[in-house]
């Protein structure tokens, strides 16, 4: 599963997530092509684990900032470095279990960076910085 998880990222990341597909993800990982099936059930549960995945790490990121400016960089520093991967997380999700958890996700990010301006803001800034408006 986390094989799967780090070539469907580094897919995302190079290709976005359009490209992306189940056997695709399982040549990078360097398993079968039925391996993904064992973990998740189509390509909208691996999209999914991965919006998920991007917002763990960021809330990492952000946990390790000390103090609203520090935090609002590692947010836009996020999106930055991930940008198709931020756009997947903050995009459509077809997969119920992922838009669940994505809403305790954001909301635990929404805490962390109130101080920091706001969810809205930063990711409106990111939104603009990915776009080349900002």
């Amino acid at each position: 599963r986390h094989a799967l998880l780090e070539a469907a990222m580094t897919l995302i990341d190079i290709r976005g997530p359009g490209a992306l597909t189940l056997r695709a993800a399982a040549r990078r990982a360097g398993v079968s092509e039925a391996a993904p099936y064992r973990h998740f059930a189509n390509l909208d549960a691996l999209l999914g684990a991965v919006a998920l995945e991007g917002f763990e790490i960021l809330i990492a990121d952000l946990e390790n900032a000390n103090g609203a400016r520090s935090r609002r960089e590692a947010f836009l520093s996020f999106a930055g470095d991930f940008p198709k991967r931020y756009m997947l997380m903050f995009g459509a999700l077809a997969d119920r279990d992922a838009q669940a958890k994505r809403h305790e996700e954001v909301a635990h990010i929404a805490e962390l960076v109130d101080e920091a301006g706001g969810l809205a803001l930063l990711h409106g800034m990111a939104s603009l910085r990915l776009v080349g408006l900002e």
